[in-house]
């Protein structure tokens, strides 16, 4: 039975490969710009009964409806937004691979996105090893949120994400991980506050004290809402609920409150004068971060990012 389906999928699979154009692929992202058969007609130089009927041909070939009519004219079918992403990976590829062969000194783009303390306290070594080694090779860097960034790597709007490896079982079936290290998380406070001058910190000790926290349901705000529960405490209330972790740093300085961050934060940013990591007991859970990509055929700069980040196998 196995078999069957198997050899029944791939005959699809080979007539849907030579029936199908790029152009078909254009058409569909076209419709799904246009939201409307006569305005994507036009702007294909086709009348709308040949745009008609070529999509039916792509919807019998794909074996299910690409796109669906409502009160605001066509729009993509869950099957179609599926394969509309596909399209625009496919169509992104050709261009890339039309401005290489037309350059005279083709240049290899990655595309990576990761979250500002990655970007800022990891990455500007591994650029320079990668782009000293290669000289034809450009980076172009996205930082952004872990939500945004997975969302731009499905949709083909990126390369590779480099984050923690704490992702929903959904990405698991699209991605693939290489894990890099372990970030670990550090308790900060003023270089004032009395708290740095003891050899050890229990967490009761933390709970009257004014934090600078991420919110509750992210990475940072779950494992400090642990540790407090842990120790029989409520979680503590942040006076100031912020993201962006270097913000939260200088906050710290300028002595507000306590905050947690990834050490890497820490890199080449303040002094051991005006800030310093407390000796908690217990410790904060660490996180694996990952390199992420999407499934599929190694890309020719997976190799070259691979060495520069040094990653585990």
């Amino acid at each position: 039975m196995l078999s069957t389906f198997s050899e029944d999928s791939r005959e699809k699979s080979h007539r849907l490969v030579g029936w199908l154009k790029f152009r078909h692929l254009q058409i569909l992202v076209t419709l799904k710009e246009c939201r409307s058969l006569n305005a994507a007609a036009k702007l294909l130089n086709v009348t709308q009964p040949a745009l008609s009927k070529t999509l039916a041909e792509m919807e019998q070939t794909f074996g299910v409806a690409l796109f669906e009519r409502d009160s605001r004219g066509v729009v993509p079918t869950q099957y179609g937004h599926t394969v509309l992403r596909g399209a625009k990976l496919l169509l992104d590829d050709l261009e890339r691979l039309r401005r290489e062969t037309l350059s005279d000194h083709p240049d290899l783009l990655i595309k990576i996105g990761a979250a500002p303390f990655i970007a800022q306290g990891y990455l500007p070594v591994v650029f320079r090893e990668l782009t000293r080694s290669n000289s034809q090779l450009r980076v172009r860097l996205k930082e952004a949120p872990v939500p945004e960034l997975l969302y731009r790597l499905e949709q083909g709007e990126l390369d590779a994400v480099i984050t923690t490896f704490a992702l929903p079982s959904s990405a698991m079936r699209s991605f693939q991980f290489r894990k890099l290290f372990t970030m670990n998380l550090v308790v900060i406070a003023s270089a004032n506050d009395p708290l740095t001058n003891l050899d050890e910190v229990s967490w009761d000790l933390l709970r009257d004290k004014r934090w600078i926290l991420p919110p509750s349901d992210s990475i940072i705000g779950k494992a400090v809402a642990e540790m407090f529960v842990l120790d029989g405490l409520p979680p503590p209330v942040p006076v100031i609920e912020s993201q962006h972790p270097f913000t939260n740093l200088q906050m710290v300085a300028d002595d507000v409150g306590l905050s947690v961050l990834p050490s890497l934060a820490l890199r080449n940013q303040l002094t051991e004068e005006q800030v310093k990591v407390l000796n908690m007991s217990p410790r904060l859970p660490s996180w694996p971060v990952a390199l992420i990509y999407r499934r599929g055929e190694p890309a020719p700069w997976l190799p070259l990012l691979l060495d520069a980040l040094n990653a585990d196998d």
